[in-house]
Protein backbone atom coordinates (compact mmCIF):
# COMPACT_ATOMS: atom_id res chain seq x y z
CA UNK A 1 0.00 0.00 0.00
CA UNK A 2 1.06 3.59 -0.69
CA UNK A 3 0.74 6.15 2.10
CA UNK A 4 1.08 9.89 1.46
CA UNK A 5 2.02 12.41 4.14
CA UNK A 6 0.77 16.02 4.07
CA UNK A 7 1.52 17.94 7.23
CA UNK A 8 0.51 21.31 5.75
CA UNK A 9 -2.76 20.72 3.87
CA UNK A 10 -4.75 23.63 2.48
CA UNK A 11 -8.37 24.16 1.49
CA UNK A 12 -8.17 25.86 -1.90
CA UNK A 13 -10.81 28.16 -3.35
CA UNK A 14 -10.55 29.53 -6.88
CA UNK A 15 -12.71 32.40 -8.09
CA UNK A 16 -12.71 33.40 -11.75
CA UNK A 17 -13.80 36.91 -12.75
CA UNK A 18 -13.74 38.68 -16.09
CA UNK A 19 -11.71 41.51 -14.57
CA UNK A 20 -11.07 42.55 -10.98
CA UNK A 21 -12.37 46.06 -10.34
CA UNK A 22 -11.29 47.55 -7.02
CA UNK A 23 -13.77 49.29 -4.70
CA UNK A 24 -16.66 47.67 -6.52
CA UNK A 25 -18.71 44.47 -6.55
CA UNK A 26 -17.13 41.78 -8.75
CA UNK A 27 -19.27 39.00 -10.14
CA UNK A 28 -17.72 35.55 -9.84
CA UNK A 29 -18.04 33.77 -13.19
CA UNK A 30 -16.85 30.41 -11.90
CA UNK A 31 -15.98 29.02 -8.47
CA UNK A 32 -14.04 25.87 -7.63
CA UNK A 33 -12.92 24.31 -4.36
CA UNK A 34 -10.42 21.52 -3.86
CA UNK A 35 -8.32 19.85 -1.15
CA UNK A 36 -4.68 20.89 -1.53
CA UNK A 37 -1.23 20.06 -0.28
CA UNK A 38 1.60 18.19 -1.94
CA UNK A 39 0.91 14.73 -0.51
CA UNK A 40 -2.81 15.17 -1.09
CA UNK A 41 -2.11 15.99 -4.75
CA UNK A 42 -0.06 12.80 -4.98
CA UNK A 43 -2.97 10.73 -3.62
CA UNK A 44 -5.40 12.37 -6.04
CA UNK A 45 -3.20 11.60 -9.05
CA UNK A 46 -2.67 8.00 -7.92
CA UNK A 47 -6.48 7.69 -7.79
CA UNK A 48 -6.74 9.16 -11.29
CA UNK A 49 -4.26 6.52 -12.49
CA UNK A 50 -6.39 3.74 -11.04
CA UNK A 51 -4.25 3.13 -7.97
CA UNK A 52 -4.96 3.34 -4.25
CA UNK A 53 -3.32 5.19 -1.40
CA UNK A 54 -4.02 6.28 2.14
CA UNK A 55 -3.67 10.00 2.81
CA UNK A 56 -2.15 10.89 6.19
CA UNK A 57 -1.84 14.38 7.61
CA UNK A 58 -2.94 16.98 10.12
CA UNK A 59 -6.27 18.80 9.88
CA UNK A 60 -8.28 21.07 12.14
CA UNK A 61 -11.38 23.24 12.34
CA UNK A 62 -14.13 23.54 9.74
CA UNK A 63 -11.58 23.85 6.94
CA UNK A 64 -10.04 20.55 7.98
CA UNK A 65 -13.41 18.81 8.09
CA UNK A 66 -14.32 20.13 4.63
CA UNK A 67 -10.95 19.13 3.22
CA UNK A 68 -11.23 15.57 4.53
CA UNK A 69 -14.82 15.37 3.29
CA UNK A 70 -13.72 16.34 -0.22
CA UNK A 71 -11.05 13.64 -0.24
CA UNK A 72 -13.51 11.00 0.95
CA UNK A 73 -16.00 12.04 -1.74
CA UNK A 74 -13.26 11.51 -4.33
CA UNK A 75 -12.76 7.97 -3.06
CA UNK A 76 -9.47 8.60 -1.27
CA UNK A 77 -8.94 6.87 2.07
CA UNK A 78 -7.86 9.32 4.77
CA UNK A 79 -6.41 8.93 8.26
CA UNK A 80 -5.73 12.44 9.55
CA UNK A 81 -4.78 13.54 13.04
CA UNK A 82 -7.07 16.30 14.29
CA UNK A 83 -5.37 19.48 15.51
CA UNK A 84 -6.66 22.39 17.60
CA UNK A 85 -5.92 25.15 15.08
CA UNK A 86 -7.77 25.79 11.82
CA UNK A 87 -6.32 24.22 8.66
CA UNK A 88 -4.99 26.94 6.37
CA UNK A 89 -6.94 28.11 3.35
CA UNK A 90 -6.14 29.93 0.14
CA UNK A 91 -8.16 32.02 -2.31
CA UNK A 92 -7.02 32.41 -5.90
CA UNK A 93 -8.65 35.17 -7.96
CA UNK A 94 -8.18 34.66 -11.70
CA UNK A 95 -8.88 37.51 -14.11
CA UNK A 96 -9.87 36.11 -17.49
CA UNK A 97 -9.30 39.29 -19.50
CA UNK A 98 -5.82 39.97 -18.16
CA UNK A 99 -4.96 36.29 -17.66
CA UNK A 100 -3.65 37.19 -14.22
CA UNK A 101 -3.98 35.38 -10.91
CA UNK A 102 -3.81 36.78 -7.37
CA UNK A 103 -3.33 34.38 -4.48
CA UNK A 104 -4.42 35.04 -0.90
CA UNK A 105 -3.28 32.53 1.70
CA UNK A 106 -3.65 32.20 5.45
CA UNK A 107 -0.65 31.18 7.52
CA UNK A 108 0.08 27.57 8.44
CA UNK A 109 -1.25 26.62 11.89
CA UNK A 110 1.36 25.80 14.55
CA UNK A 111 1.42 22.19 15.70
CA UNK A 112 1.64 21.25 19.35
CA UNK A 113 3.88 18.52 20.74
CA UNK A 114 0.95 16.25 21.62
CA UNK A 115 -0.36 16.55 18.05
CA UNK A 116 3.09 15.85 16.59
CA UNK A 117 3.48 12.80 18.85
CA UNK A 118 0.06 11.48 17.79
CA UNK A 119 1.00 11.78 14.15
CA UNK A 120 4.35 10.07 14.69
CA UNK A 121 2.65 7.14 16.42
CA UNK A 122 0.27 6.82 13.49
CA UNK A 123 3.22 6.67 11.09
CA UNK A 124 4.88 4.03 13.25
CA UNK A 125 1.84 1.79 12.74
CA UNK A 126 2.30 1.67 8.95
CA UNK A 127 2.76 -2.01 8.02
CA UNK A 128 5.99 -3.52 6.72
CA UNK A 129 6.61 -3.45 2.99
CA UNK A 130 4.59 -0.27 2.41
CA UNK A 131 5.56 2.80 0.38
CA UNK A 132 5.45 6.15 2.20
CA UNK A 133 5.57 9.42 0.26
CA UNK A 134 6.51 12.46 2.35
CA UNK A 135 5.77 15.71 0.56
CA UNK A 136 5.83 19.38 1.51
CA UNK A 137 7.22 21.28 4.46
CA UNK A 138 7.31 20.67 8.19
CA UNK A 139 4.83 22.95 10.00
CA UNK A 140 5.80 25.42 12.70
CA UNK A 141 6.22 23.90 16.13
CA UNK A 142 7.84 20.68 14.89
CA UNK A 143 11.58 20.00 14.69
CA UNK A 144 13.28 20.28 11.31
CA UNK A 145 14.51 16.71 11.81
CA UNK A 146 10.97 15.30 11.96
CA UNK A 147 11.05 13.80 8.46
CA UNK A 148 14.51 12.35 9.10
CA UNK A 149 13.15 10.66 12.23
CA UNK A 150 10.27 9.19 10.25
CA UNK A 151 12.64 7.89 7.57
CA UNK A 152 14.95 6.28 10.13
CA UNK A 153 12.03 4.63 11.93
CA UNK A 154 10.34 3.29 8.81
CA UNK A 155 13.54 1.94 7.24
CA UNK A 156 13.80 -0.46 10.15
CA UNK A 157 10.46 -1.97 9.02
CA UNK A 158 11.53 -2.39 5.38
CA UNK A 159 9.29 0.50 4.33
CA UNK A 160 10.36 2.44 1.24
CA UNK A 161 10.22 6.18 1.87
CA UNK A 162 10.01 8.78 -0.93
CA UNK A 163 10.97 12.32 0.11
CA UNK A 164 9.96 15.56 -1.62
CA UNK A 165 10.68 18.59 0.56
CA UNK A 166 13.15 21.49 0.75
CA UNK A 167 15.89 23.26 2.71
CA UNK A 168 16.78 21.97 6.20
CA UNK A 169 14.16 19.23 6.24
CA UNK A 170 15.47 17.99 2.90
CA UNK A 171 19.13 18.03 3.91
CA UNK A 172 18.45 16.16 7.14
CA UNK A 173 16.06 13.80 5.37
CA UNK A 174 18.57 12.91 2.66
CA UNK A 175 21.18 12.07 5.29
CA UNK A 176 18.69 9.61 6.83
CA UNK A 177 18.82 7.59 3.59
CA UNK A 178 15.32 7.48 2.08
CA UNK A 179 14.52 5.10 -0.77
CA UNK A 180 13.91 7.93 -3.26
CA UNK A 181 14.15 11.73 -3.34
CA UNK A 182 12.53 14.05 -5.87
CA UNK A 183 13.67 17.67 -5.69
CA UNK A 184 13.12 20.11 -8.50
CA UNK A 185 16.23 21.74 -9.93
CA UNK A 186 16.02 24.71 -7.54
CA UNK A 187 15.59 22.52 -4.46
CA UNK A 188 18.50 20.39 -5.65
CA UNK A 189 20.61 23.54 -5.99
CA UNK A 190 19.83 24.48 -2.40
CA UNK A 191 20.76 20.96 -1.30
CA UNK A 192 24.19 21.09 -2.93
CA UNK A 193 24.57 24.84 -2.27
CA UNK A 194 25.39 25.58 -5.89
CA UNK A 195 23.66 27.19 -8.85
CA UNK A 196 22.47 24.34 -11.05
CA UNK A 197 21.14 24.77 -14.58
CA UNK A 198 22.24 21.93 -16.84
CA UNK A 199 21.88 18.15 -16.84
CA UNK A 200 25.67 17.78 -16.81
CA UNK A 201 25.84 19.79 -13.58
CA UNK A 202 23.19 17.61 -11.94
CA UNK A 203 25.12 14.49 -12.96
CA UNK A 204 28.24 15.86 -11.28
CA UNK A 205 26.67 17.21 -8.09
CA UNK A 206 24.48 14.16 -7.46
CA UNK A 207 27.47 11.83 -7.02
CA UNK A 208 27.90 12.21 -3.21
CA UNK A 209 24.28 11.15 -2.62
CA UNK A 210 24.19 8.02 -4.74
CA UNK A 211 25.52 5.80 -1.97
CA UNK A 212 22.94 7.18 0.49
CA UNK A 213 19.75 7.25 -1.63
CA UNK A 214 18.78 4.43 -3.99
CA UNK A 215 16.78 6.52 -6.45
CA UNK A 216 17.18 10.23 -7.19
CA UNK A 217 14.95 12.24 -9.53
CA UNK A 218 15.52 15.91 -10.30
CA UNK A 219 12.65 17.57 -12.15
CA UNK A 220 13.47 20.37 -14.59
CA UNK A 221 10.14 21.82 -15.69
CA UNK A 222 9.68 21.82 -19.46
CA UNK A 223 12.99 19.96 -19.84
CA UNK A 224 11.55 16.92 -18.07
CA UNK A 225 13.42 15.06 -15.36
CA UNK A 226 16.67 13.20 -14.82
CA UNK A 227 16.72 10.02 -12.79
CA UNK A 228 19.62 8.16 -11.19
CA UNK A 229 19.67 4.56 -10.00
CA UNK A 230 21.66 1.33 -10.09
CA UNK A 231 19.35 0.27 -12.93
CA UNK A 232 20.63 3.16 -15.03
CA UNK A 233 20.60 6.93 -15.38
CA UNK A 234 17.99 8.54 -17.63
CA UNK A 235 16.74 11.86 -18.94
CA UNK A 236 13.01 11.81 -19.64
CA UNK A 237 12.03 14.56 -22.08
CA UNK A 238 8.33 15.45 -22.47
CA UNK A 239 6.64 16.80 -25.60
CA UNK A 240 6.05 20.55 -25.82
CA UNK A 241 2.68 21.61 -24.50
CA UNK A 242 0.83 24.85 -23.89
CA UNK A 243 1.26 25.45 -20.17
CA UNK A 244 -1.83 26.71 -18.36
CA UNK A 245 -0.69 26.02 -14.82
CA UNK A 246 2.43 24.47 -13.30
CA UNK A 247 1.21 24.04 -9.70
CA UNK A 248 1.12 20.36 -8.75
CA UNK A 249 3.24 19.16 -11.67
CA UNK A 250 6.01 17.87 -9.41
CA UNK A 251 3.52 16.07 -7.17
CA UNK A 252 1.92 14.48 -10.23
CA UNK A 253 5.34 13.30 -11.38
CA UNK A 254 6.00 11.71 -7.99
CA UNK A 255 2.61 9.96 -8.07
CA UNK A 256 3.33 8.33 -11.42
CA UNK A 257 6.79 7.21 -10.31
CA UNK A 258 5.53 5.81 -7.01
CA UNK A 259 2.67 3.87 -8.58
CA UNK A 260 4.93 2.08 -11.07
CA UNK A 261 7.60 1.32 -8.48
CA UNK A 262 5.06 0.05 -5.95
CA UNK A 263 4.03 -2.46 -8.62
CA UNK A 264 7.65 -3.54 -9.07
CA UNK A 265 7.95 -1.77 -12.42
CA UNK A 266 11.25 -0.67 -13.95
CA UNK A 267 12.68 2.70 -12.98
CA UNK A 268 12.79 3.79 -16.62
CA UNK A 269 9.07 3.12 -17.00
CA UNK A 270 8.35 4.88 -13.68
CA UNK A 271 10.19 7.96 -14.91
CA UNK A 272 8.30 7.91 -18.20
CA UNK A 273 4.89 7.79 -16.50
CA UNK A 274 5.94 10.37 -13.93
CA UNK A 275 6.99 12.90 -16.55
CA UNK A 276 3.77 12.25 -18.48
CA UNK A 277 1.73 12.94 -15.33
CA UNK A 278 3.64 16.14 -14.57
CA UNK A 279 3.25 17.38 -18.15
CA UNK A 280 -0.47 16.49 -18.22
CA UNK A 281 -1.03 18.60 -15.10
CA UNK A 282 0.46 21.66 -16.80
CA UNK A 283 -2.25 21.74 -19.45
CA UNK A 284 -5.06 21.82 -16.87
CA UNK A 285 -6.49 25.09 -15.53
CA UNK A 286 -5.48 26.29 -12.07
CA UNK A 287 -6.83 24.10 -9.27
CA UNK A 288 -6.92 20.94 -11.37
CA UNK A 289 -4.63 17.97 -11.75
CA UNK A 290 -3.85 15.63 -14.63
CA UNK A 291 -6.48 13.56 -16.45
CA UNK A 292 -5.91 9.90 -17.36
CA UNK A 293 -6.61 10.41 -21.06
CA UNK A 294 -4.04 13.23 -21.27
CA UNK A 295 -1.48 11.13 -19.41
CA UNK A 296 -1.91 8.20 -21.78
CA UNK A 297 -1.54 10.47 -24.81
CA UNK A 298 1.53 12.33 -23.53
CA UNK A 299 3.23 9.19 -22.27
CA UNK A 300 3.59 7.94 -25.85
CA UNK A 301 5.60 11.06 -26.72
CA UNK A 302 7.98 11.07 -23.75
CA UNK A 303 11.52 10.40 -24.93
CA UNK A 304 13.88 8.50 -22.62
CA UNK A 305 17.59 9.17 -23.14
CA UNK A 306 20.34 7.32 -21.31
CA UNK A 307 22.78 9.61 -19.56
Amino acid sequence: MIYTVTMNPVLERIFEVEELIYDDVNEVVEERKSPGGKGIDVSRVIKELGGQSISLGLAGGYNGLELIGMLVSEGIVTDFVRINEETRSSIAIYQRKKKMQTLLSTSCPPIGQIEADSFFRKVQDIPMGSYVLISGNIPAGISGSFFAQIITTLKEKDIRVFLDTDEEAFKLGVNAGPFLVKPNIFEFGRLVEKRVNEVEEIVEYVKPFRDVVEYIIVSMGARGAVGFSKEGDYHAVPPKVKVRNSVGAGDSLLAGVALVMSRQGAFEEALRLGVACGTATKIIAAGGLCAKEDIDSIKKEVIIEKI
